[in-house]
C-alpha cells in the first residue's frame, strides 16, 4: 500500500499538548494546524501553528469535540493527519474510524484496539492472552 508523503498535521486539541504536539511536528518538518473555539481564537497553541481554522462555537461540545468540523478543517487546511492529543477524542475509537473514513490518517491506535482498551473486562482478557 502507497502512504502519501506527511506534509501537513492538525492537531485536534489545545492547550498545552497541543503545544507540544506541534513543537515535535515542527522539528520533523511538518506544516501544523490548530484549530479553536471562538475563546480560544488568541490562546497560546493558536499563534504557535502555522495555519489556524476556526471551529466556532464557544464550548468543546461546541467545537473540538464536533468531528465533522475537525475533518473539515483537516481537509480545508491540506492536512493529511490527525492527532488527537490527549483526552477526549484519544480515546474514542468513532472518531478514530471517521477519521480513517475520511480519507486521512489518525496518529494513534487502530480504532479496533481503543475498542479493546476501553473495557476493562476486555482489556484484562486481552493482556491474558
Amino acid at each position: 500500500m502507497n502512504t502519501p508523503e506527511l506534509t501537513t498535521l492538525l492537531i485536534a486539541n489545545r492547550g498545552e499538548i497541543a503545544c507540544r504536539i506541534m513543537r515535535t511536528a515542527k522539528k520533523m518538518g511538518l506544516t501544523t494546524v490548530a484549530v479553536h473555539s471562538a475563546i480560544d481564537r488568541d490562546a497560546r497553541h493558536s499563534r504557535e501553528a502555522d495555519i489556524c481554522v476556526d471551529l466556532g462555537g464557544s464550548k468543546a461540545a461546541e467545537s473540538y469535540l464536533v468531528v465533522d468540523k475537525l475533518i473539515k478543517a483537516a481537509k480545508a487546511s491540506g492536512a493529511q493527519a490527525i492527532h488527537p492529543g490527549y483526552g477526549f477524542l484519544s480515546e474514542n475509537a468513532d472518531f478514530a474510524r471517521a477519521i480513517k473514513a475520511a480519507g486521512l490518517v489518525f496518529l494513534g491506535p487502530p480504532a479496533s484496539a481503543i475498542d479493546a482498551m476501553g473495557s476493562k473486562s476486555a482489556a484484562k482478557s486481552l493482556m491474558e492472552q
